[in-house]
């Protein structure tokens, strides 16, 4: 018996000393290392390009410094696609926020027994953007998509979703949502499930409805959830390339114009490619910016 607070304290000491600074730096190594291969040298090594006037027509590449940047920013089509990207982002973010929440909270309360139908909650996210694009393309199809059908069958004019700008910009956000929605509700659904029930059942016995007990216990529990789901949805919006593309091709004339594919018309049909380098180190910082503004905005009010 006498010797057992030894074997305790050398065991404390043993658990201590994996508690160094050093050793959580050596354990995640490998994780830094691949995240500086695949991430931060692509980035790294495109915003060198940028510095470059580069194309494929010409064998010279002269050093230009900022001179891509001036010519992004000078050009009208960017400002233009920055608008349009702008309401993307926006549009994404609300509806796939607001679904997110709705869902998370609907298959928060499904019994263990039908866990399985949370698992075809993210089925849309093992599907390829492309793939979403040309399903939407077909649904929302003018002559035979379901949505006009469904018109028809009530008597009202079908609606040209795709050969109208401000529909096509609806279509769209709605396809992208529905390809990014399913990390968003896991994020949601993961914050929901972390909610001590006590609090939610004591706020049934004071006599608050359900609705109430959402919005001010559950909703301010899980900030830090939504601030993941925002800044995911986001993240995708801004960087979207092959729904947009694939469904519309920017089109119908430059409706769905958006950073991401005036950065391919740069790169591919101008054959400009220090511009259109500088104009992805502009969306990286776009990206950035935004993600530290969303998190900037749940400190600033208290939602830790």
């Amino acid at each position: 018996m006498a010797g057992e607070p030894t074997t305790n304290v050398a065991s404390a000491t043993r658990i201590v000393g994996w508690q160094h600074p050093w050793i959580a730096y050596l354990s995640s190594a490998p994780a830094m290392i691949v995240v500086a291969v695949f991430l931060a040298f692509p980035v790294l090594f495109a915003a060198w390009q940028s510095l470059f006037s580069i194309s494929p027509l010409d064998r010279e590449q002269p050093f230009v410094g900022f001179g891509n940047y001036a010519e992004v920013f000078s050009r009208p089509e960017f400002w233009s696609a920055l608008g349009r990207t702008g309401i993307f982002v926006f549009g994404v973010i609300v509806l796939g926020l607001t679904l997110a929440v709705i869902f998370g909270f609907a298959l928060n309360r499904i019994v263990s027994g039908l866990r399985f139908i949370r698992g075809l909650a993210i089925l849309p996210y093992i599907v390829s953007s492309v793939a979403a694009a040309l399903m939407f393309r077909t649904v929302f199809n003018s002559d035979f998509g379901l949505p006009n059908q469904v018109l028809e069958f009530m008597g009202f004019a079908g609606i040209p979703w795709l050969s109208n700008g401000f529909y096509a910009m609806i279509v769209v956000i709605i396809a992208q949502v529905w390809t990014d929605l399913p990390l968003a509700l896991l994020f949601v659904l993961g914050g929901l499930q972390t909610i001590d029930k006590q609090l939610t059942e004591a706020a049934y016995v004071d006599g608050a409805t359900r609705w109430r007990s959402a919005l001010y216990i559950s909703l301010p529990l899980i900030a830090p959830q939504l601030t993941l789901a925002t800044v995911w949805l986001s993240f995708k919006a801004v960087t979207s390339l092959g729904t947009v593309l694939a469904l519309t091709g920017g089109g119908p004339g430059e409706a769905t114009q958006l950073l991401t594919l005036e950065m391919v018309r740069l790169g591919f049909d101008e054959y400009d490619t220090g511009t259109a380098m500088a104009l992805v180190i502009v969306i990286f910082v776009l990206n950035a910016g935004l993600t530290l503004f969303y998190l900037g905005f749940q400190r600033k009010f208290g939602m830790k």
